[in-house]
């Protein structure tokens, strides 16, 4: 554990100080759309907003047009849109003011453009959902789930010595992600995959509790991709992606035999800090076969990546970054969502991002001559936080070919900050 050092943990500790406050904006702020280029940016789609109590479907400009309740006291939500208009919805149902119970009872279900529940499934007893779930191409879902690791691997856990004492980890209740794949027409587990049994039990994060070892957040069914269209096997479609943020490196599973096949970070600025989303590019799209992911910059173990959030593509088989997008100065919090978050390359080469903590959706170029990487060209303000919420084009499923739009886009053009301010006016 030759990463445990005195420096290292000193830059997760100044992270955690910088990020409890980085959230602050004004009482009052513009909200809607902020900016909008309209020859810029992708043009055709419709966003699906995630609120806490609703998920939306607007435009570019902020409309709204249709939109799901989301079941009472349902939190920590993950909703993905299909191609059929059917909306999948993971949550906790946690009790109100109760904040010490760990888990909670937990529900995933799918629900039809009309509103009404097609199927639900109850996440067993012993297991805590939490973050992601996704449609297979066979139908199927996965999803991700906290349990208590096993006893016989809990006595592998090893405590670390750190120049100021004992970093205790033996003989804690320390628990551990699970993936659970289960078939929705008959409600049964078809596969599970424990981390705990393919993963470094004493690979882990110095500033987390010792109760959150993984914390699983995304996983992708690996689609068709150039890597094993040219042979190299370990990127084979319908193998996942996993993204346990708390180790900073992403893993590929291979499906058949729930072996670690690849596993990836970047070094840039020393590399992962609790990552969101690492998403393989599919066919089509410029980047095509790379990984794009939202590296929150939680406790970075760098100055200069502190209060910062990186968007970066990753080459998977080289290690490189060939493309980021950043907000650029010290500690320059413009773009920066210490949890959760979201992307997605679009076909025109911009790239869509949900920078959640800030409620903040935004569209930026692929410019590698931009010292930020990239303009902003749409912009939108929710009134509050956003739960990684997904761009689609206007084609993507029946239900959106139907809307009837209720202007054309039109373009945004905010005035300067130092000119946006309202006026004083005399008391007579």
């Amino acid at each position: 554990m030759n990463f445990l050092k005195a420096t290292c943990t000193a830059c997760g500790l100044a992270a955690l100080l910088i990020a409890s406050s980085a959230d602050a904006r004004p009482t009052v702020y513009p909200t809607g759309t902020t900016i909008f280029n309209p020859e810029k940016a992708q043009s055709d789609v419709f966003i699906m907003v995630v609120h806490p109590t609703r998920v939306a479907i607007m435009d570019r400009n902020g409309n709204e047009y249709h939109n799901w309740k989301i079941p009472a006291n349902w939190t920590n939500i993950r909703a993905r849109l299909d191609k059929e208009g059917n909306l999948l919805l993971a949550g906790a149902v946690k009790e109100i003011g109760n904040t010490t119970k760990e888990e909670y009872p937990a529900y995933i279900a799918e629900f039809g453009w009309d509103g009404k529940q097609n199927w639900r499934h109850e996440v067993p007893k012993g297991l805590d959902w939490h973050n992601d779930v996704t449609k297979l191409k066979n139908g199927n879902i996965v999803y991700t789930a906290y349990s208590v690791i096993p006893e016989e691997y809990q006595k592998k856990l090893k405590d670390v010595e750190l120049p100021w004492g004992t970093f205790k980890r033996s003989g804690v209740n320390m628990r551990g992600d699970v993936l659970v794949e289960v078939n929705p027409k008959n409600n049964k587990i078809v596969w599970k995959w424990n981390t705990w049994e393919h993963l470094d039990l004493n690979k882990f994060s110095p500033v987390c509790p010792n109760s959150d070892w993984t914390h699983m957040n995304s996983i992708q069914e690996l689609p068709e991709n150039k890597w094993y269209d040219g042979g190299d096997k370990r990127f084979k479609p319908g193998n996942l992606l996993i993204n346990p943020r708390n180790l900073d490196e992403f893993y590929i599973i291979e499906k058949e035999t729930g072996k670690v096949v690849w596993a990836g970070n970047h070094s840039y600025k020393t590399g992962l800090a609790h990552c969101h989303e690492p998403q393989m590019i599919e066919k089509g799209l410029p980047g095509a076969g790379n990984i794009i992911f939202f590296d929150n910059g939680l406790f970075a173990k760098t100055r200069d990546r502190v209060g910062m959030t990186l968007l970066g593509e990753l080459n998977p088989v080289t290690g490189e970054l060939e493309w980021q997008y950043e907000s650029k100065g010290y500690s320059n919090m413009h773009f920066f969502s210490k949890t959760m978050g979201s992307e997605s390359r679009l076909p025109n080469g911009n790239t869509f991002i949900s920078e959640d903590n800030t409620g903040r959706l935004f569209e930026v170029t692929h410019d590698l001559k931009n010292p930020e990487g990239g303009e902003i060209v749409w912009e939108y303000m929710m009134p509050t936080y956003s739960q990684r919420s997904r761009i689609y084009l206007a084609d993507y499923c029946p239900q959106f070919k139907q809307i009837k739009r209720v202007t054309k886009p039109f373009a945004v053009n905010p005035p300067k900050n130092e000119d946006f301010h309202i006026a004083p006016t005399i008391q007579k």
